[in-house]
Order: C-alpha cells, then sequence, then structure tokens
C-alpha cells in the first residue's frame, strides 16, 4: 500500500518523519552515491574540447532566383530555425559520422559501438537568436579533437552538397520535350476541327448562328400564326359570301304628284299675287275676283292630282357580295404565298439547327483541345521556369561559400576541462536519488502507522488520543497520566453522553494492559461506583489470582458470573462463566459459538451491578461471541500500536466492528516514537 492508500496523504511533517526514521538507509545511499562519483572521479582524465562556428546563410539559393521567379517570401525566425534544425540533424547523421570517425582514426569499416562513443562526444547546437552552428567534439587527446571538428565539418559540407543538389534536371528537360510535342500536336488538332466545321471564331459563329436560328424560328412562327388566321378568314369569308344575296333594294317611292305638274307652283303665285294686289286694290276689284278664280281652280287641280298615286322599287347589286368575294380572292392569295413561305423557312430552320449543332459539336472538341493546350502551357512554362532555378540552385550548391560560412575553423583550449568535481557532485545527487527512491520504496512496502494522520486517513477515524513512547507503559507515571486523560474523555463524552460500558480492541498484551490501567482509572476517579474490568482472553489469569474471600456471584438466569474483588476500592474483575441459551454458557476464557450465547443478558444483569465496565475485547474480533458483544457497548474504542499493529488487521478490525452495528468512537495512538529532532520538530 502506498502514500495515498495504507498511509493517508503525505504532510511536510509525515515526509521528515519518514526521512528521519530511515536515517540509516539515507545515509548508506548518500555514501554510495559519493563513493561511486569519487571512483569516477579518479578514473576519468582530463578532456580536451574543440569547436567550429558554422554561419547558415538562410535562402541564399532562394535569393539566386529572384531575378527569375520575381521577389522571394520572407523567411521568418521559425523557418530559419527549421532549416537551421535539419541542418543539425544532417551533421549529427550516421553518414557524416562514419566519414568524419573514417577520417579522423584512419578505419575504413568503423564498429556501430566506436560510432555511438563519437556520436555522444559530438555536440551540435544552434546559437539562440542567430544562423550559426556550434560544433563540438570533446576527447581527452587534443589533437584527436581537432581532427574530429574537421572532419565533421568535412563530412558535412560534402554531404549536404549532396543532399542540395538537384537532380531533376534530366528529367524537366525529357518533359520539357514531351509538352513540346503535345502543344504541336493539339495546335494541328485545333487547325483542322477549325477546317473541318467553317470556324474563324467559334464564340461569334455560334452567335451568329444562333441569331440566325431564333430570327428564322420566329419569322416561322409567325408565319404559322398568320396563315391559320387567313385560313380561319378564309372559311368564315366563304361561309358568308354563300349566306349573302347577289341584289338587294336600292329605293322604294310612293308619290301623286304627275310629272311637269305646275299647278302647286301656279298656286303659290296666284296667292302671292293676290296678297300683293289685295292691299292695292278694293275687295271688288275685277282682277282681284279674277285672281280669286284662278286660285280655286288651281286648287281643284291639286285635289285632282292628289287622287292619282304612282309606286317606284328600284334594285342593285349586292355590294356586300362584291367585297366578300373581293376578300376571298385576296385570301387564297395570301394563303398560297404563306403556305410558300412556310415551306422555305422550315428548310432555312433545319439548315440552322443543323449548323447550330455543327458548331456546338465544334466548339466541345475546340474546348477541350484549348484546354488542353493551356495546361500544356502553363507547366510548360513552369518546367522553363524551374529548369532555370535548378540551375541556379545547382550553381549555388556546387559553392558551397553561397550558403555556408565558416566562421571559426576547428580550435581546442591548451588545457583541458576538469570534469572530477563535476563527478563528485554528481555521485552526490544520485546518492540522493538513491535515498529518496529507498525511502519511498520504505514507506510503500511498510504495512504499520508510523504517524496518527497515517491512520486517521487510512481508517477514516478520528485520533482520540496520543500516548508518546515514553507512556507506552500503562505502568510508567507518563502512561498513567495518558490513561487518566483516557478515562477522562470516556466519562464525559464527547456528544453529551458518557459511556458506560466501554470495548477496547486491538492486538497484543498491551490492549489487556491498557484496559487494566483504564478500570483502575475510572475506579479512582472520585466517582464512588463500582468498576467491572470484562477480559475475554485474560479471565483465566485473574482467576488464578483471585482469592475465594474477593470472589462474588452474579446469578444470571439458571447460569452465574464470577467476579473478583481487587486491592483497589471500587474495582471488580470477571473470573467466572457467564450464561447462555438453552443448553450453554459463555465462557470469557475459551469462548462459544454466537448462535447458542446470550450476551444480552449477560450486559443487562452487568450494567445493573456496575456503574462503569470496561471490556477488553477478543483478539479475533470476528469471532461469533465477540460480534454478538460489539453492538451492545456504549463505544469501541481501537488501540494503533505505532510501528507496530498493521494496516490490513486494523482494517479488519474496523469493518468488523462497524459490521456488527457496534459504534466505534474512533482509536488510541501509542507509542509513538519523534523521529524528527525537537528543534526542528518545533517549526513544524
Amino acid at each position: 500500500m502506498g502514500p495515498q492508500g495504507l498511509h493517508g496523504a503525505w504532510s511536510l511533517r509525515d515526509g521528515l518523519t519518514h526521512l528521519f526514521r530511515e536515517g540509516r538507509l539515507v545515509l548508506a545511499c548518500l555514501a554510495g552515491g559519493l563513493a561511486l562519483g569519487l571512483v569516477v572521479a579518479l578514473v576519468t582524465p582530463p578532456r580536451f574540447t574543440a569547436e567550429s562556428l558554422l554561419l547558415l546563410r538562410v535562402g541564399a539559393t532562394e535569393a539566386a532566383q529572384e531575378g527569375l521567379n520575381g521577389p522571394q517570401a520572407f523567411q521568418g525566425a521559425e523557418a530559419v530555425q527549421r532549416v537551421l534544425q535539419s541542418d543539425a540533424r544532417i551533421l549529427h547523421s550516421e553518414p557524416v559520422i562514419r566519414a568524419a570517425l573514417e577520417a579522423t582514426d584512419g578505419t575504413t569499416q568503423p564498429s556501430a559501438r566506436a560510432m555511438a562513443k563519437f556520436s555522444r562526444a559530438l555536440k551540435v547546437e544552434v546559437d539562440p537568436g542567430t544562423n550559426i552552428l556550434r560544433v563540438a567534439f570533446a576527447d581527452p587527446d587534443r589533437a584527436r579533437a581537432l581532427r574530429a571538428v574537421q572532419a565533421v565539418v568535412d563530412g558535412y559540407v560534402a554531404r549536404r552538397a549532396g543532399l542540395y543538389v538537384n537532380g531533376a534536371r534530366a528529367r524537366q528537360d525529357q518533359e520539357i520535350d514531351r509538352y513540346v510535342a503535345a502543344l504541336k500536336a493539339t495546335e494541328a488538332d485545333i487547325q483542322t476541327v477549325r477546317a473541318d466545321h467553317g470556324v474563324l471564331d467559334v464564340e461569334t459563329d455560334i452567335r451568329l448562328a444562333s441569331d440566325r436560328l431564333d430570327g428564322l424560328s420566329q419569322r416561322a412562327a409567325q408565319t404559322r400564326e398568320r396563315l391559320g388566321v387567313v385560313r380561319a378568314e378564309l372559311a368564315a369569308t366563304g361561309r358568308t359570301l354563300a349566306a349573302t344575296a347577289d341584289r338587294v333594294l336600292d329605293s322604294q317611292e310612293r308619290t301623286n304628284s304627275t310629272p311637269n305638274d305646275e299647278a302647286r307652283n301656279t298656286l303659290l303665285r296666284l296667292r302671292q299675287e293676290r296678297a300683293h294686289v289685295a292691299g292695292q286694290y278694293a275687295a271688288d276689284w275685277p282682277g282681284l275676283i279674277e285672281l280669286d278664280a284662278k286660285i280655286a281652280a288651281a286648287q281643284a287641280q291639286i285635289i285632282e292630282n292628289a287622287q292619282d298615286i304612282r309606286f317606284s322599287d328600284r334594285t342593285v347589286r349586292n355590294p356586300v357580295a362584291d367585297m366578300l368575294a373581293q376578300r376571298r380572292a385576296a385570301l387564297s392569295v395570301e394563303q398560297a404565298a404563306l403556305t410558300r413561305q412556310s415551306s422555305e423557312l422550315a428548310v432555312q430552320v433545319a439548315a440552322a439547327e443543323a449548323r447550330v449543332r455543327d458548331l456546338a459539336q465544334a466548339e466541345m472538341r475546340l474546348h477541350d483541345l484549348e484546354r488542353s493546350r493551356g495546361a500544356a502551357e502553363t507547366i510548360y512554362r513552369t518546367l522553363l521556369v524551374s529548369r532555370a532555378g535548378s540551375s541556379l540552385e545547382d550553381q549555388a550548391v556546387d559553392d558551397h561559400n553561397t550558403t555556408l560560412r565558416i566562421v571559426q575553423p576547428p580550435t581546442a583550449p591548451m588545457a583541458g576541462r576538469e570534469l572530477r568535481p563535476a563527478l563528485v557532485l554528481a555521485g552526490l545527487f544520485a546518492g540522493l536519488a538513491a535515498a529518496a527512491v529507498a525511502v519511498t520504496l520504505a514507506v510503500v512496502l511498510r504495512q504499520t502507522f508510523v504517524t496518527p494522520d497515517e491512520a486517521e486517513g487510512a481508517l477514516r477515524l478520528p485520533g482520540l488520543m496520543i500516548f508518546e513512547s515514553e507512556a507506552a507503559d500503562p505502568g510508567s507515571p507518563e502512561g498513567q497520566a495518558a490513561v487518566r486523560r483516557l478515562a477522562s474523555l470516556l466519562t464525559e463524552g464527547g456528544d453529551g453522553r458518557p459511556a458506560r460500558v466501554v470495548q477496547i480492541v486491538g492486538e497484543g498484551p498491551q490492549k489487556s494492559r491498557i484496559g487494566l490501567a483504564l478500570a483502575q482509572a475510572l475506579a479512582t476517579s472520585g466517582r464512588r461506583e463500582a468498576v467491572l474490568l470484562l477480559d475475554l482472553d485474560a479471565a483465566d489469569h485473574y482467576r488464578r489470582k483471585a482469592s475465594a474471600t474477593t470472589l462474588r456471584r452474579l446469578p444470571i438466569g439458571p447460569h452465574h458470573l464470577d467476579v473478583a474483588r481487587s486491592s483497589l476500592p471500587g474495582l471488580w474483575v470477571a473470573t467466572g462463566e457467564a450464561p447462555l441459551a438453552e443448553g450453554g454458557s459463555l465462557n470469557v476464557v475459551g469462548g462459544v459459538t454466537a448462535a447458542e450465547a446470550a450476551p444480552e443478558m449477560l450486559m443487562e444483569v452487568l450494567r445493573g451491578a456496575f456503574g462503569r465496565i470496561v471490556v477488553v475485547g477478543r483478539t479475533d474480533v470476528e469471532a461469533p461471541d465477540a460480534r454478538r458483544l460489539h453492538p451492545l457497548v456504549d463505544a469501541t474504542v481501537m488501540l494503533i500500536a505505532a510501528e507496530r499493529t498493521r494496516g490490513p488487521v486494523a482494517f479488519r478490525m474496523r469493518e468488523a466492528v462497524l459490521a456488527a452495528g457496534g459504534d466505534l468512537l474512533g482509536f488510541v495512538f501509542t507509542g509513538r516514537r519523534k523521529h524528527i529532532p525537537e528543534a526542528i520538530y518545533r517549526w513544524l
């Protein structure tokens, strides 16, 4: 169980406690680490570190193409760092190390072990904020370190030149030739399609053909529409003409006037003349009388003529029939003309549609061919630019001064670096690490409790009291004082209800000693009440020590329980047998099955006879009679012995009491030792 399991969460005090508790182990680890550092320091000679500085011009090859491809993109800090890291990996790559090792030691087949050792001695770093690569090699031989750095730089330059050379020029030339042939073939296909379809500008031809087809279609539609109208008018005109009469009444006359009859005119003239004469002559003038006779004769003539009436009817050819006949003739002519025009327009529309279809096919073929030509031209131009760029890149790579400058040739100090103090410190730190690991393993593997906090965190129970190591013996003055404090705590009761029956569970004989001391403390507390000590594991011991004069028998039904009075006033100790159900008894020494026991009757009698009862539970808290007894006591206190009580045992006792329905008040931590020095402990 680890620090988060059995031992709970750690605090600073817990960590220091474990550290000082395992002091010997910590000192052994420190001594071992220090000894190891001293031995390594004695056998390690001084080392010479040769180094060289390389300035990498990032983007130099791109700058050579600036006039070809236009302004190049700005190389940001992140891009520069990527390039520097890439070149650092090239410097530390296997081919460079192999070539450097061959040049340094003169070997042709370096072993993997030698290459690994050479790689560990080689350091490649990038100076922050610069384009400088630092190449360093550490070796006890100064001359070999210088040769190694120079060999690494030479191998890096050669390897970099081989990696950065653009080997695509031959393939680019092949692709350029292939695209030139493809462009020529595509151009020939375009000319063939234009000649076959009679196309100069396909878009213009299609627009004109579409306009012509649209105009012809509109004219044909108008002609068909007019032809339908003419046919309808012609039919209507024929039907109207058939129903129309050839001649019609022109005029009809009825009169009673005779031709050349002047009677009325004469009568009028005579009346005018009489009116003129009457104003100038007398009424009996003969001329006036003659005029009156003429007027009477004229009137008689008129009356006679009125009796002679004449009739006259006049017919003419029907003009509507003539107009309809003319209209029918005009419509017949127009119908013939429209029929001929419709046939001609149908021929023209068919020819225009065929032309449009032909041009559409030509456009599709020309579009595909022109698209292929455009793509081929784009790729062709790209290949031409790329080939020119490749040539410039190869020229820049061939001249390594374009992209790489050696700022500092390989140099090494005249005096080597002394590593012995660092190795001694490293050994000391290794000892510290080993001590930390050892202490952690010791804590993880330990199953006992060292501090009360560990017990509280692991058991999830409150700590009632701590007995220091000086108070571990209940008979000592410190132990008696601690027991009295515990008795006072149990007597007063944390929840306001004092516990009359207290059970103590734990391991080993110490629980019996603490139980006896607790009973004695209760008896001497000044309350003037009898206190009974019921030790389920040590009743036989008390029976042997009791005399006949001190024994008292408590009747419990058909059975009894023997108790003995101790030399301390008010303190009694159980030494006999308790009653059971029918056919048995509860032996406080050996115990029987829980199915037969009747501890309820026992506790009822004991509560009536004694004011306080201290029960020292069995070591086996899961025994049947012990389980029957757990819920009958007022409080149960668990004893945890520091660095002795095992965690699983404490867990089992806790679960047994709680599972039986007992009231587990908390635990008493006994025998705690302060591993931390007092001077340090006061500050925690």
